[in-house]
């Protein structure tokens, strides 16, 4: 982990041809397809039977693979802190030769704020290219279209990671690669990043650490405020991506203290259900390495399908004009059991 982004890492069926941007950086003969698409968001990759039935039945040519984080961490031996790759993944077996696969990172707010203040977005850009095309070579996740930029971007780091894509997006032009990013629901009233398109994230809506959340996952009311009656338009291009995930938000003394992707709070010898609907931790416990002690509260919270389609419903009549991929977050047998194949047919249905 000392050393930094420049170490080097040890398609479905096409419905309609979608637009990009008129100065896209991509191949002219490369057609990118409408399609079906997941997100696959874990630390290894490796597939079990049922993802792998999965892709199959739901006809899903697009993968969009959590490759490493870009984060601020504490370097303890030189006493500074120093923008580095963290969670890496780790490829356990190879990627199925039916999907196409985009390699996604995750930038996290003070990183970005970091690279401006030092003034080397240039230099991460490059080092986040050369590292995604490095593991993509390594691990024969087959030839790269695309690249997505994931970054929770505020009001006051936008410029900072508008820059950042133009640097990447340099970077990528002489590689005939396309560059998206995700956009969050109350960024859709910025002028869009400066990218080939956009992946509207249609989940964590909500205040995940307030305790009077109902469901940050999804929420009806949360997204009505910003796509309920509206006919909106986007001047980027954009794709639409959906949860089909759950966990469990813990608290103690009423103040959030983590994420628990655990999701079976059946054990009556350990958890309690209370009146509004949030769970009491009975008998001290240890979950997920994390020492859940008497007294502490989990909201339990999922993606219904019936709440899924009523957003997809409204989001379809936002963007009446809009074609689109649709993805699913994420692929993991465990949450996407919790749907009928016709639920899941449903939702990727434009």
């Amino acid at each position: 982990m000392l050393v930094l982004l420049s170490l080097y890492s040890c398609k479905g069926p096409i419905r309609e041809t979608v637009q990009i941007s008129p100065d896209s950086t991509a191949d002219s003969s490369y057609v990118r397809a409408d399609c079906n698409a997941v997100y696959y968001w874990k630390t290894r990759f490796s597939l079990n039977g049922f993802e792998k039935e999965f892709l199959k039945e739901h006809a899903v040519g697009r993968m969009y693979v959590r490759l490493f984080d870009v984060d601020l961490q504490s370097d303890i031996l030189q006493g500074q802190e120093e923008i580095i790759p963290i969670g890496t993944i780790v490829f356990d077996s190879p990627v199925p030769d039916s999907v196409e696969i985009v390699p996604t990172v995750f930038i996290t707010v003070r990183a970005l704020e970091a690279m401006a203040v030092q003034g080397r977005l240039q230099e991460y850009a490059e080092k986040i290219v050369t590292r995604v095309l490095n593991m993509a070579d390594y691990n024969d996740l087959g030839q790269i279209h695309e690249l997505q930029l994931d970054c929770d971007w505020t009001e006051s780091t936008q410029n900072s990671f508008y820059s950042l894509c133009q640097e990447v997006k340099t970077q990528l032009a002489g590689r005939n690669i396309l560059l998206s990013s995700t956009i969050r629901l109350h960024q859709l009233k910025q002028d869009p990043p400066p990218v080939d398109r956009g992946v509207l994230m249609l989940y964590n809506t909500g205040s995940v650490r307030l305790a009077g959340t109902e469901n940050s996952i999804l929420n009806l009311g949360d997204v009505k405020r910003f796509l309920g009656g509206k006919t909106l338009q986007y001047k980027l291009p954009l794709d639409f991506a959906y949860p089909t995930y759950g966990w469990g938000v813990w608290f103690r003394d009423g103040k959030f203290a983590g994420l628990l992707h655990h999701t079976d709070y059946s054990d009556a010898s350990r958890y309690v259900p209370e009146s509004d609907g949030m769970l009491r931790v009975r008998s001290e416990h240890v979950l997920e390495g994390h020492l859940l002690k008497v007294g502490d509260r989990i909201r339990k919270e999922s993606s219904p399908y019936t709440t899924v389609a009523a957003v997809k419903k409204m989001a379809d009549a936002a963007f009446p004009d809009t074609r689109h991929c649709t993805i699913l977050f994420h692929l993991d047998a465990h949450n996407l059991s919790n749907y009928s194949p016709n639920e899941i047919d449903s939702l990727f249905v434009m």
